[in-house]
């Protein structure tokens, strides 16, 4: 769970809480949130709502001392009666069949990435929580991976023009991701410091909070200005003509979406095989960074077509191998990111109060986090092997043929 809160709901929460609960429970507003009462009038639930912009309102469940049962009862029939759980809530997986036309599944998925998109703008904006910007950027992502690897459905005018643009998009949240990350981690990645010099990095943190805040103003002026409004109107324009036209977009949006899947999956699944086959313990962190990034377009594809249109029993294992993996090289990205990141922000310590010290500390964790990165490299041939081992490979080639 987030700290959004477990529920969420785009109703007026007070009124659907009532409706849900009806004959069992009642509920009434107060001063720390919404209270709950059973049939004896006896409190046994109180539940903190968080609003948030877009319309959307998160709940967060408290039982009372012995009502625990009560409020996994609660929580079921909010779920029955229509709230989501944030999973739910995130989830682009749409059902679809395997003789479905290509062009018109793939355009289903990205319409409800768009939504996702969409409903998370608003908490972007306001900044009240840093998960509504994660959320934007995964949807962002995940649709750039279906723009390239479901590239046949697409005409290609159109395919050119929407990967600028939704990169262009991406590009944007960047720098103010990583500095939410920096300063929501910040007392982590000190604690990995010697404690000797842990106090000596304090001038970093407002630092930080000054990239941030420019970061931040320069992404509200991109995310609301005028090529974001026509590239969301355009992507929608192409999307519905993929849905509309039965003869429309590139020359495979005719084809079976179960053979459309089944293809990628094995290709972008061979083409790590032979990625990784290829990574030694000295090879240059741009290598492990490109598999990292391969690794998130199968898992994609995996989840958002794989996953509809494919037996359980391959596609559960075949992800969580690749998640076995991708934590390996997320952990390497991460510490070389950090590294990276300290050794510029340096350069802008000297001058500071406490800059020369705050240096020498930035010094010795660099130490620290490049044997973290060492640590993962030689985590990865076990998680590869688990990944691309004979069987693994020979279940891909016959499952998704």
């Amino acid at each position: 769970m987030s700290d959004r809160g477990e529920l969420v709901t785009f109703d007026a929460p007070l009124q659907a809480l009532g409706s849900a609960l009806d004959g069992d429970y009642t509920v009434c507003n107060a001063a720390d949130g919404i209270l709950v009462r059973d049939e004896l009038d006896k409190l046994v639930c109180r539940i903190s709502v968080r609003a948030a912009p877009g319309g959307s309102s998160w709940l967060t469940l408290d039982p009372l001392k012995g009502y625990t049962p009560d409020a996994e009862r609660i929580s079921r029939r909010l779920l029955d009666s229509g709230f989501l759980t944030e999973a739910d809530w995130k989830s682009a997986q749409v059902e679809m069949a395997a003789d479905e036309r290509g062009g018109l599944a793939v355009a289903r998925v990205l319409l409800r990435l768009l939504q996702i998109i969409d409903a998370n703008l608003p908490g972007v904006l306001a900044d009240t929580d840093v998960e509504f910007l994660h959320d934007y950027r995964v949807a962002i992502r995940r649709t750039r991976s279906v723009l390239r690897e479901m590239h046949v459905v697409f005409a290609v005018e159109d395919l050119k023009r929407m990967r600028t643009e939704f990169k262009w998009l991406q590009d944007q949240t960047s720098a103010t991701r990583d500095l939410d990350v920096y300063l929501h981690e910040f007392d982590e990645l000190r604690a990995l410091a010697p404690a000797s010099v842990r106090a000596d990095l304090e001038p970093l943190e407002p630092l930080l909070r000054e990239r941030h805040q420019r970061a931040r103003a320069a992404m509200e002026v991109a995310l609301t200005g005028s090529r974001s409004r026509r590239l969301r109107a355009e992507w929608w324009d192409v999307l519905q003509a993929l849905v509309l036209e039965e003869h429309g977009g590139g020359n495979g949006a005719g084809r079976p979406i179960g053979k459309l899947a089944a293809h990628r999956i094995r290709k972008v699944h061979s083409k790590m095989v032979t990625m990784g086959t290829a990574i030694a313990p000295d090879s240059p962190p741009a290598q492990y960074h490109e598999l990292r990034k391969k690794g998130k377009e199968l898992r994609y594809l995996l989840e958002l077509f794989g996953a509809p249109l494919f037996e359980p029993d391959v596609v559960k294992p075949l992800i969580k191998a690749l998640k076995g993996l991708q934590d390996v090289l997320g952990t390497h990205q991460d510490r070389e990111v950090q590294i990276e990141m300290l050794r510029e922000l340096g350069h802008e310590l000297v001058s500071r109060p406490g800059g020369p010290r705050a240096l020498m500390a930035i010094g010795t964790l660099i130490d620290r986090l490049e044997a973290d990165a060492a640590q993962a490299r030689g985590r990865f041939a076990v998680s590869f092997d688990e990944f691309a081992s004979e069987a693994q490979c020979k279940l891909v080639a016959q499952a998704f043929s």
